[in-house]
This record gives C-alpha cells, sequence and structure tokens, in this order.
C-alpha cells in the first residue's frame, strides 16, 4: 500500500505533492472547528518574568494536553480521518503516545515501531494502549521500516496498516495548528511566535496560518544546537533536518527526515529565523519554568524560552507580544533532575532561578507587567468619578485590608500551633482588641459614606477619619512584623508573615518586602507612564528618589561627563549636582524644549534634566512631549540620560509612550508621594522613581544599598487609590486651580502677574495641578515680610468668609494652602504660592479672600511709596 499523505490529497505519497500556505489554513480551519471538545482548549497564559524591554511573553500550554504534548491534536484529526482501522506509526516519543491515545480514543488498532534503543520506561508506557515492535538503532530507521511494513500491508481499509507521519501528513500538521488559532483567539494577535522545529509539520502549520491569518507574526523556531545543522535564509531548512541527530535534552526534536516534505517550500517562506540553543541553556529553561512559574515541560519545549533568556542569542531583544508554545511535558524525572543541578555560568540565569545573591522573588522579578500600565488614560476633563466615590472606593480596600491582616494573624497562630512555637497571650489580646476597633470604626465611616449622612460628612472629616483608619491599619500591620524575619525557629517565633519562613528569600525589610512591592504596583497604575515595559521603585522620600536616580547616573558617566539643566530644577536636587566636582553643568537659556535640546548637543551632554513644570514664580512650562518627539529622532540622543521630575503633575503624562523612536534616550522619572499621590493625607514621605525594565535590576540594588527604601509600615499608609479615582481627583484640583487662575488674571491683572500651567491640554497631560503662583509688577512688594502681611489678611478674610485655608508650604492637600514661596528658588525673589484644594465650593469665596489680601497690600504699599 502506498502511504497516504492524509486525507486532503489522499493518493499522493509523501515525496511527491507539495501542499502551499493557503491549502493548509484551510486544513487548520477545518481541523479547529472538527477537534472543539475532543482536544483540551490549553491556557495560553503570561510569563511575566520573562518578560524585557518592550517585551510581553505568553505561552500555550500545550504541556497539559492530552498524552502531554500537542502531538494529540494531529493525531486525533487524522485518525478520525481515516477509514483505516489500522494505524502504524514510528516513535518511541510523543508522536506515538498520541496516536495510541487517539486510537484507543477511536476504537482503531494502533502499532507503534519503536527504535530499539528506546526507554523500557517509554515502551511500558505505550504498551497500555498500542502494540510495540522494536526494529531500528535510531528513529530514522524505525521510520523506514514503519513505512515499509504500512507498504506491503493489504490494501483495504479493514485489514491495510494506515502511516501516520508526525511530519509529513496534511491532517497531522493541520491538527497540530490549530494550537495557534486557539491562543490567538484567547490573548489576541502576536508579534512573533516561537515554537521548536522537529520535523517541521508544526513549524508548516504555524507558519502558514500565521502568513495568511496574522502577516504581521513572524514565527521563529528552535533547535538543538547539539545537532550542528546549520540553518541560513539561503538554504532549505528541510534540507538541514534530513542530517543526523545526537543525544540531547531535547529528544522530541531529534529528527531526521527519510524522505522529502510536502512543507518544505512553507517552511523556507514563512519561517523568519531558526535559533540554536545549547543543552546547558535548555537544562536551565527546563528549570526555569519549574522554579518560576511550576510548569513541568520537556526539553523540546525548554528551547523556546532557552532562546529567550540566552544573552548571546538575539532573541535576547525580541520586543513586542510574543508567544512561546510550550509543546510538550513528558521529561523523564532523570532528565528533570539532572536540569535542576545542571551548571549554569550565566550570572542573570543564576539569580533569577536562585541559585546565586539570593533575594525575594517580588525584588527579582520586580512587576508582572500583566498591570497593563500602556493602557491609555482619557484627558481628566471626561473623568466622571465624584470625591465620595473614591472615598468609598479606598475604604472598601481598606476593609480588605484589615480582613486580609487577620487571615495572616490567624495563619501565624495555626503555624505557631503546628509548630510549637511560644505565643504571648498578652500581646495577642492587644492585636485582636485593636483589630475590633479598626473594624469598628471602618463600619461606621462606611455608615456615614452612605447616601443618607454624605452630604452631611464633610470631606475634610471623611479625610481627617480616614487618616485615623489608615494609622490603626498600618499599626496591626506590624504589630508583629519583623525588619528581620526568621526563615526557622525553635520555641519562639520571629515571624508575623508565614511566607518569610520560606528560607529562600532574604527577609530584611530594606530589600523590599511583598507589601512595598504590592504598592508598587498600584502606584504604577495609578501615574501610568506609558508602554508596559516600565517598573516603579518605591523610595522613603521624594528626595531619596532623586537620589536612586543620581547614584544611577555616577554609575553610567564618565569624569568630567556634561549634565545639562533648566534654568531651575527642585533645589534640593540642584544643591546636589553642584557639589558634584568631577561632572560639567550647563544650563539652558530658558525652558523652551529646542533650547534645553541645543544646550545638549553643544556640550555633548551625557544626561539632561527636564521638567514639565518649574516650581517657581511663573510656573514655566516644557513641552516634554514635544520633547521627546525632537530627541527620539536624532542621532546620538540613545547614548544620553533624560530625568523628569513629574512632581508637580503627578500623574499627568504617558512619558514613555512619547519616547518612541530609533535615537529614543533612556528615560529616567521621578516624584515626590508626599504630594498629589498622598490624596492630602500628609501621613508620610516617600518618593517614586520609574525606568525601563531593563534596569530593574540595577536600580533596586541601588534603592537596596542606600537604604532609600520605603519600609513596609510607610508602604501600608500609602492611601489604596486606583488610577481612575486618581485622575478624577487630579481632575477636580485641576478644575478648581483654573477656575482661580482666569478669576484671579482677571481681576488683578493691573497689580500683579498671575500664572497657572495653561497649556496643559496643548502639551498632552492628563491635567495641570493645582498650583497657582502670584508675582507683583512692582517689584519691591515681593519681599518676605510683605508677602507674609498679604497672607495673613487673605487668612483672616477667608475666616469671616467661611472657606478654610492653611498657611505653609508643599502642596497636594484637598483644603487650600498658601505660602511666600522663597525657599523654591533661594536665588529669585519670593512670590505667593496658592495650593488650590478639593472642595468646588470654596472657589468663589477662596477668590475673593486672595483678591482682597493681594489689593490690601498693594494699597498699603503704594501709600508708603507716597509718603
Amino acid at each position: 500500500m502506498r502511504t497516504p499523505l492524509g486525507s486532503d490529497v489522499p493518493d499522493s505519497g509523501m515525496s511527491t505533492c507539495t501542499i502551499d500556505a493557503h491549502t493548509l489554513t484551510r486544513a487548520i480551519e477545518r481541523a479547529h472547528t472538527r477537534l472543539a471538545g475532543q482536544v483540551i482548549r490549553t491556557p495560553t497564559i503570561r510569563l511575566p518574568f520573562l518578560d524585557g524591554e518592550g517585551r510581553e511573553v505568553w505561552a500555550k500550554l500545550e504541556s497539559q494536553q492530552h498524552s502531554g504534548s500537542f502531538k494529540y491534536r494531529g493525531a486525533y484529526y487524522a485518525l478520525s480521518n481515516t477509514k483505516f482501522c489500522n494505524i502504524i506509526a514510528a516513535s518511541a516519543g510523543n508522536h506515538a503516545l498520541a496516536v495510541a491515545a487517539a486510537g484507543k480514543q477511536l476504537r482503531k488498532n494502533v502499532r507503534v515501531v519503536a527504535p530499539t534503543t528506546a526507554s523500557e520506561l517509554k515502551i511500558n508506557r505505550l504498551l497500555v494502549d498500542a502494540d510495540v515492535t522494536l526494529l531500528g538503532q535510531d528513529l530514522f530507521e524505525a521510520t523506514k521500516w514503519a513505512t515499509q511494513i504500512a507498504k506491503d500491508s493489504p490494501h483495504d481499509v479493514k485489514d491495510g496498516l494506515y502511516f501516520v507521519s508526525p511530519y509529513a501528513n496534511i491532517d497531522v500538521a493541520a491538527g497540530a495548528g490549530t494550537a495557534i488559532v486557539e491562543a490567538v483567539e484567547d490573548a489576541g494577535h502576536f508579534d512573533s511566535v516561537i515554537l521548536p522545529l522537529g520535523g517541521g509539520g508544526l513549524a508548516a502549520a504555524v507558519g502558514a496560518w500565521c502568513s495568511v491569518r496574522s502577516p504581521r507574526t513572524k514565527v521563529i523556531c528552535t533547535h538543538p544546537e547539539v545537532f550542528g545543522r546549520a540553518f541560513h535564509k539561503s538554504r532549505s531548512t528541510a534540507e538541514q533536518l534530513n542530517r543526523p541527530t545526537s543525544a540531547t535534552y531535547s529528544d522530541g526534536l531529534g529528527v531526521q527526515l527519510t524522505e522529502q516534505t510536502p512543507f518544505a517550500a512553507i517552511l523556507d517562506q514563512t519561517v523568519d529565523r531558526v535559533v540554536q540553543v545549547s543543552e546547558h541553556i535548555t537544562a536551565a529553561a527546563i528549570a526555569y519554568l519549574l522554579r518560576l512559574q511550576s510548569l513541568l515541560v520537556e526539553g523540546a519545549s525548554a528551547t523556546t524560552v532557552g532562546a529567550l533568556i540566552d544573552q548571546s542569542k538575539p532573541l535576547a531583544d525580541c520586543t513586542g507580544r510574543v508567544l512561546v508554545l510550550l509543546t510538550g511535558g513528558n521529561i523523564s524525572s532523570s532528565n528533570v533532575a539532572k536540569a535542576l543541578v545542571a551548571d549554569v555560568s550565566e550570572s542573570s540565569i543564576r539569580q533569577k532561578l536562585g541559585l546565586r545573591h539570593i533575594m525575594d522573588p517580588l525584588e527579582r522579578h520586580g512587576a508582572v507587567n500583566g498591570h497593563d500600565s500602556h493602557r491609555k488614560m482619557i484627558a481628566t476633563d471626561n473623568c466622571t468619578v465624584g470625591v465620595s466615590e473614591y472615598w468609598e472606593l479606598m475604604l472598601s480596600r481598606t476593609i480588605s485590608s484589615l480582613d486580609d491582616l487577620w487571615k495572616r494573624f490567624d495563619q501565624k497562630q495555626g503555624l505557631n500551633r503546628t509548630l510549637a512555637l511560644q505565643s504571648d497571650q498578652w500581646c495577642i489580646t492587644v492585636f485582636v482588641g485593636m483589630h475590633q476597633q479598626a473594624q469598628r470604626l471602618a463600619a461606621e465611616l462606611k455608615a456615614d459614606l452612605s447616601l443618607k449622612t454624605r452630604s452631611e460628612l464633610p470631606v475634610w472629616k471623611l479625610e481627617e477619619r480616614y487618616r485615623v483608619l489608615l494609622q490603626l491599619q498600618a499599626n496591626l500591620s506590624q504589630f508583629f512584623e519583623r525588619a528581620s524575619a526568621a526563615y526557622d525557629q525553635s520555641q519562639r517565633d520571629w515571624f508575623f508573615n508565614p511566607v518569610t519562613q520560606n528560607a529562600a528569600a532574604v527577609n530584611y525589610d530594606r530589600y523590599g518586602l511583598a507589601v512595598v512591592r504590592a504598592a508598587e504596583l498600584r502606584l504604577l497604575d495609578v501615574i501610568r507612564p506609558g508602554k508596559p515595559s516600565i517598573e516603579l521603585l518605591l523610595t522613603s522620600s521624594g528626595m531619596a528618589a532623586y537620589n536612586v536616580i543620581q547614584q544611577y547616573l555616577l554609575q553610567n558617566m564618565a569624569v568630567g561627563s556634561a549634565v545639562v539643566l533648566p534654568p531651575y530644577i527642585y533645589f534640593e536636587a540642584m544643591e546636589q549636582l553642584q557639589g558634584l566636582r568631577h561632572i560639567r553643568l550647563c544650563y539652558s537659556s530658558s525652558y523652551a524644549e529646542k533650547d534645553i535640546l541645543d544646550t545638549a548637543e553643544s556640550c555633548n551632554a551625557s544626561a539632561v534634566f527636564i521638567d514639565p513644570v518649574a516650581n517657581v514664580v511663573g510656573l514655566p512650562m516644557t513641552n516634554i512631549r514635544q520633547f521627546a518627539l525632537l530627541t527620539s529622532q536624532r542621532p546620538g540622543w540613545e547614548s544620553r540620560i533624560v530625568v523628569i521630575d513629574g512632581t508637580m503633575i503627578s500623574g499627568a503624562m504617558p512619558v514613555y509612550d512619547w519616547f518612541q523612536g530609533p535615537h529614543a534616550p533612556t528615560v529616567l522619572y521621578y516624584e515626590s508621594a508626599s504630594k498629589y499621590l498622598q490624596l492630602g493625607l500628609d501621613v508620610q514621605m516617600g518618593g517614586v522613581v520609574l525606568y525601563p525594565t531593563a534596569l530593574d535590576e540595577a536600580m533596586r540594588t541601588i534603592r537596596r544599598n542606600l537604604g532609600a527604601v520605603m519600609y513596609s509600615r510607610g508602604a501600608s499608609l500609602l492611601p489604596p487609590v486606583d488610577s481612575l479615582a486618581y485622575q478624577s481627583r487630579m481632575s477636580v484640583l485641576t478644575a478648581n486651580a483654573e477656575k482661580i487662575y482666569l478669576s484671579l488674571h482677571h481681576e488683578l491683572s493691573a497689580i500683579a502677574d498671575v500664572q497657572f500651567p495653561a497649556k496643559w491640554r496643548a502639551f498632552g497631560w492628563r491635567h495641570g495641578g493645582a498650583l497657582v503662583t502670584i508675582r507683583f509688577l512692582r517689584e519691591g512688594m515681593n519681599n518676605k515680610e510683605g508677602l507674609e502681611a498679604s497672607i495673613d489678611t487673605i487668612l483672616r478674610t477667608a475666616e469671616r468668609l467661611g472657606v478654610p485655608m492653611i498657611k505653609g508650604v508643599s502642596f497636594g492637600f484637598s483644603t487650600s494652602r498658601i505660602s511666600s514661596a522663597s525657599s523654591m528658588a533661594k536665588d529669585s525673589d519670593p512670590f505667593l504660592r496658592i495650593s488650590v484644594g478639593v472642595e468646588v465650593e470654596h472657589t468663589d469665596p477662596l477668590i475673593t479672600a486672595v483678591c482682597v489680601g493681594v489689593g490690601t497690600y498693594h494699597a498699603q504699599f503704594e501709600r508708603d511709596a507716597a509718603d
């Protein structure tokens, strides 16, 4: 009997028929319909620990398919399409297991020809569902035997043998190709698909379908380097698959074609490249997936991950949405053991495997980029979450945190009992009492936020009560916590969270514990800096955030390097830079983005500081979006570092979406978390640093070594706001500030210059902040004593009008505040700065109070000048 190619071309032999991509795609889609309910729709999941700069990695878990591999798809489809009752296949691996399992399901007789070198374990497993014949020294010889046996068998469907090729049968390939259809249906289209290359059937199917249905997707194959095959665009891929193989972790890829494959043209036309993966990288990848994702995969599957983690390979910088096909999980226990103890020399892989420089997984991997920070934020004019709504959101999250604390406490008590550890009942009683009190207060505040009483509870009372509740929750979270938690113990415990009993983690608070990482992920979502491959580092203050960035600059700039500054950046940062004797400071003459760019290029600067709004009189603005557009297209900027302080307009810019282009610089962004990000609660200091994911290890090491981490109690005090609620609050603040600015500008234009970042919409920002500055036109009036007198009049007027106002520095509070800002720029005259509050009903009386205070001071000054 002639060996059929498949049901679509029943009369053709394997070597006489060539299949094109469109024909194979149609076959895949028919198979997709037919296989529904017959095969497992395996999960397509994120593998965030494989993410890199601009890269988001997904995996299709065919290791969870029937028979342990993707092969079941093709085997079932091929067997269901033939009328033959008797099936023969050549394999001792996944193909044989799949054909045997499918045959049992479809009640067909299966005979497997395996090489005499096949392991007893595999043979015993096959014997459950098939007859096994041992012929030939390797798979190449076994395949020749099987095809010959099929040809020599009777020609009728009842007694004849139908040979099912794993790589040259269109039904097998079509069934295999349904895996990519499912993955795209479940997770969307991908920029790249990485899959192992064995005999070429799966690669041809994926390549054909992608070329027709997802042409932007690159198909990349992986292959064992130990085979010594040379894959080049100038050579046929199928020709290389004719060459002999050798022993490898990836035994499923050890295919030597016995005859010409009908998919040769598809492979050459649709496979972008073949990446060779070494044995030690394959072993590391097996361990990688098992340790970091609890996924057990075979060597062939692991090569796809190996290609991503091997820094010497071109895929190390693979970007976009990447899918790896984890094609099978049939690995022997001996190979698992060998992989777990294999020698791994690459330091980055050793560290992530926990073989070196051991630290908490959160510290090693940073954020899981499923936080989706690339989602676009709408302009805040359209945000509709009200003040009460975001207080309800934060309160519900705080109540949830209290519930989680109780669960953790209960787990601790249970573990103490299990380990027979001593507990002090006095301390337990105090904790229980405080926790009950916090729950009671939270319930009362929740009732106060009900529709019935909402109008009776002003914002300032909400804020004060929530501050107390937040402090209670933070204290409870630290009740039994330790700065250096124990891994293990006898008699006495030294931990609160039982997870710290994991000896593979460094349990120093300064390394950044889970509560800190959770806060980092939440703040990253709040700030929305742009594309997904960005990390956020939480620090103990805004200046600590700056110092992390400065230390990174010092580590990456040579002596004598130039740093460009606008006329002013935050004074404490400027003081530190001015104190560095081994760098050159160059100043642009203005805040205009083109001026800063030209200065940087004329000085050949290594780093450039540029802020969207300068914290000085007039609040001068810089168009960061335009600066990004210019620099990202100019040669030379790819080697520069741009530092942006976004504190003045917190969370207003998708910065990393703007810096896109062939010459885009490295962008380091930071904010003080003591201002807007605390929602006016003013309970502590804090700071955040944002940077590309590729810098995560370096930045976290710097933070740790500087002692700049925000400790877990501080992280517990951060309000649990989300992005929409935060932007809604900023929208209200900006609307109030803009109203006050426009009114004061109209009323006071004859005597003072009133400013606000009025171009925020034109510059593409989500909001404009909440600051308004006032500078008297007569320079002599801009003195500390006179401004203090003016503030006193404003406060007394506000008091008479029944509007709350506070005298003090800083900004971002719910209650409006005013100061004579002299420390912000010590080399310039002081000015009046108003931080506008959140209560809309207070804007009109506040305008009146400021006009009275400013007008009174001006009139008095004029009288004194006349005298």
